[in-house]
Parts: structure tokens; sequence; C-alpha cells
């Protein structure tokens, strides 16, 4: 018989950063869920209603490989909503190894649209460029022990 605790530790939020990092760890979990929602759920995938692309100048085939591609970016900001979900809950002693993880994305993510760029400039971009610094100083701040 399968056994959950097998898979998922007991819980541990004994977390000695700052507190600061993990309502920004909340705010991270908001925006991956509508982003995940959006990017997986919305027919066109948030790829013309959102950023932007003007899908009715591209061939049927190139839009419906934009549309799946936007899935597939949703579907990954859904599990990394449920991560941050359950580390608020639940793994608080994660803050760390996420935020390290979030920002080393954002990272990625501004070298990806610096080399291979949109036509368009997608709301996504502008806040990789913001939140990059913020979850790099929340990082620094969730490794220090709080006074």
């Amino acid at each position: 018989m399968f056994n959950w605790s097998t898979v998922l530790p007991q819980p541990n939020n004994n977390y000695l950063g700052s507190k600061i990092s993990l309502y920004y760890l909340v705010l991270l979990a908001c925006m991956f869920t509508f982003r995940g929602c959006v990017h997986y759920f919305a027919p066109d995938g948030g790829s013309g209603m959102i950023a932007g692309i003007p899908l009715d100048t591209y061939p049927e085939g190139a839009v419906q490989a934009i549309i799946t591609g936007f899935g597939v970016y949703g579907k990954y900001h859904l599990a990394e909503a449920v991560l941050a979900w359950l580390i608020i809950f639940r793994w608080r002693t994660l803050i760390p190894i996420f935020l390290f993880f979030v920002a080393i994305n954002q990272l990625l993510g501004i070298i990806l649209i610096t080399v291979k760029p949109l036509p368009v400039i997608p709301p996504g971009q502008i806040a990789a460029y913001v939140l990059f610094p913020i979850t790099l100083v929340a990082f620094l701040l969730s490794i220090r022990q709080a006074k």
C-alpha cells in the first residue's frame, strides 16, 4: 500500500529567516498561480490577449505551436505554485532554497529574452527584470537568522 509519508516529509515550519522573505514568497505563489492558470487554461495561453503577440500574422500551425508553448509554460508555473504553497504552509525551512531556485529561473529567463527576444515585450519580461533583484534580496534575507 502507498504511504504518503515516504513522499511528503513531516512538516517543518521552523524557519529562522526574515518574515519579509516569507511574505514575498506568498506574493510569488499568487503570481505563479495566476500565471499558471492563464497560460494553461486561457484559449490562447495568454500569448495574444496578455503578451500581445499578433497571432493573426502567423500561419495556423505556428499559432498552435505558440499557444501550446504558452500552455507548457503554464504547466511549469502551476508546479511552481503548488511547491510554493506547500513550502508556505508545510515546509517553511525550504524558503531559502526555493527563492534561490526562483532567482536562477528568473536570471535564465532574462538571458533567454535577451538572446532570443519575442516580437513584443510581454508583462513577464518586464517582471523578470524587476523581480530578479528583489528575489535576490529576499533570498539573502531568508538565509539571515531573524533577530
